[in-house]
């Protein structure tokens, strides 16, 4: 389970599970491009504090205390001049790139009769554009290593289920399956696996602001229980696992073993 040598970007890095996703690969011995919107911590006297508190520094921070490499890199990934200074950062620093993991996301959360146009472009923006978009840079440093690499998503069970106010945010989640999926299919021949992970109900401020109903009786997981499953996905190429679409709550058990 060792990453040594490997260089990853994971979006949406400054709280919850992208932090801990971070943290894992880099505890596993790969150098990690942290970014994030979020520069200046604002979360003060805000709902749910202790779960919107963060920033791309704290991250970095976090990952260098413990002897690891970081790079914190401010990116909005609706932004696409954002993602690409974000890859050739990378390409600058690291010179190379093996691993990306498109965690960012946001919310979409109103019965479509009183959707707000702004709130469902910006969740589009992030939660499909933004991720296709991060592969379109990342691609081409990783087809020319010609070493193979490792993509993946972090999805959402709303992308295969109804939840209640949430058209457009399950829609932006299937839409991000769908993708991946076929993309995993045209990078197949560059030996670059593209996976999507599905991390379950996780402790992280979406799940702690936003109103769910009908899953009050899941348990929430906290956000270091997606490493095991994260790093493992980092490890893969398209001739040892691509395409699929798995449950963190089932890794060592249906896959990952």
């Amino acid at each position: 389970m060792r990453l040594d040598g490997k260089v990853a970007i994971v979006t949406g890095a400054s709280r919850g599970i992208g932090r801990a996703i971070s943290r894992g690969l880099a505890a596993h011995g790969a150098r990690v491009v942290v970014s994030s919107r979020t520069e200046v911590d604002t979360s003060h006297g805000s709902p749910h504090q202790k779960y919107a508190s963060g920033t791309v520094f704290d991250t970095a921070n976090a990952i260098e205390a413990t002897g690891g490499t970081a790079l914190p890199v401010r990116c909005d990934v609706s932004q696409a001049a954002d993602l690409e200074h974000l890859v050739q950062a990378t390409l600058e620093r690291f010179g190379r790139l093996d691993i990306v993991v498109a965690n960012a996301g946001v919310d979409c959360e109103s019965p479509v009769v009183d959707l707000d146009l702004e709130i469902l472009d910006r969740c589009l923006a992030v939660n499909v554009r933004g991720p296709l978009l991060l592969c379109k840079y990342a691609l081409a440093p990783l087809i020319a290593q010609g070493t193979g690499g490792s993509i993946f998503c972090i999805t959402s069970g709303a992308a295969q289920g109804y939840r209640e106010g949430r058209v457009g945010y399950s829609m932006s989640k299937a839409a991000l399956e769908r993708m991946f999926l076929n993309l995993a299919e045209e990078v197949r021949p560059y030996n670059i696996a593209v996976n999507v992970l599905d991390p379950g109900r996780v402790d992280t401020w979406m799940n702690r602001n936003g109103d769910w109903p009908g899953t009050a009786h899941i348990p929430m997981a906290q956000p270091d229980v997606m490493i095991p499953a994260a790093v493992w996905l980092a490890q893969q190429t398209a001739e040892t696992w691509t395409g699929q679409v798995v449950k963190r709550a089932d890794f060592g058990q249906t896959w990952g073993c």
